[in-house]
């Protein structure tokens, strides 16, 4: 795969308070233009190998859970930019999970009251999602759900997080199980889990478990070394 680049602030932009009459005011509505092919051109001719693709879904699902038609095809229309460019594409859940804010409450918890009461939505989606791509090769990999918090969006902090742990894994298991009954190319598949909140922790990665011996699964922590605050007046210097 080598480098890869993260598609960020597209498809995975989302605001509650906002409805939407066409997919690109929903992928705009961060600041972002439509994402085009020649995007994802200039990557390959950059030397990237792989793209992410985030995608957050909550606002084009029904009251049951079924996916925008139109919303599906748009995603499908922007794997296909990266693997046309013959790069590996990772496309996963996004901000249905995630810290809560005034826009924005995510549906996906890590707690079993959370799991339990969305575990048929969750694998649903996950169901739509496996079949809309399921006869694509294996540039294709899927991935279960981004930074999922618990009930109090907990990061790193020091907490009993007992309870979020097990539940990270009983997405990670409905996720593998509900994609590979798809068939296709699903059945083995490259699949990613993230460990609690995608923390790169001694913890966090020790409560993880493996949710299928496939040798078809791959683990993902998120590292943010440099990281720190800025104020507005740095940000537009900048800028």
């Amino acid at each position: 795969m080598g480098v890869g680049w993260n598609l960020g602030n597209t498809l995975d932009a989302n605001d509650m308070s906002k409805t939407w009459t066409s997919t690109s005011q929903h992928e705009t509505c961060w600041g972002q233009p439509v994402t085009k092919p020649e995007l994802m051109k200039m990557m390959k001719d950059a030397g990237f190998g792989a793209i992410r693709v985030p995608v957050t879904w909550y606002q084009e699902m029904d009251s049951n859970g079924k996916v925008n038609e139109a919303w599906m095809n748009r995603v499908k229309e922007v794997v296909d930019y990266v693997i046309d460019n013959g790069m590996y594409c990772i496309l996963n859940v996004h901000h249905d999970t995630g810290a809560d804010s005034n826009t924005f409450k995510s549906w996906l918890k890590a707690s079993n009251n959370s799991y339990t009461s969305n575990k048929e939505k969750y694998e649903y989606l996950w169901k739509q999602i496996a079949e809309t791509f399921k006869d694509y090769d294996q540039k294709l990999l899927f991935e279960a759900y981004n930074e999922m918090l618990d009930e109090k969006s907990n990061w790193n902090e020091p907490a009993d997080k007992t309870d979020g742990y097990k539940a990270i894994n009983d997405y990670a298991k409905s996720f593998v199980t509900t994609v590979r009954n798809t068939g296709g190319n699903n059945k083995d598949r490259n699949l990613v889990v993230n460990t609690y909140s995608a923390s790169s922790t001694a913890d966090a990665m020790k409560n993880l478990d493996l949710p299928e011996e496939t040798g078809h699964i791959v683990f993902q922590l998120h590292s943010y070394p440099n990281w720190k605050s800025i104020s507005r007046s740095e940000e537009r210097r900048v800028g």
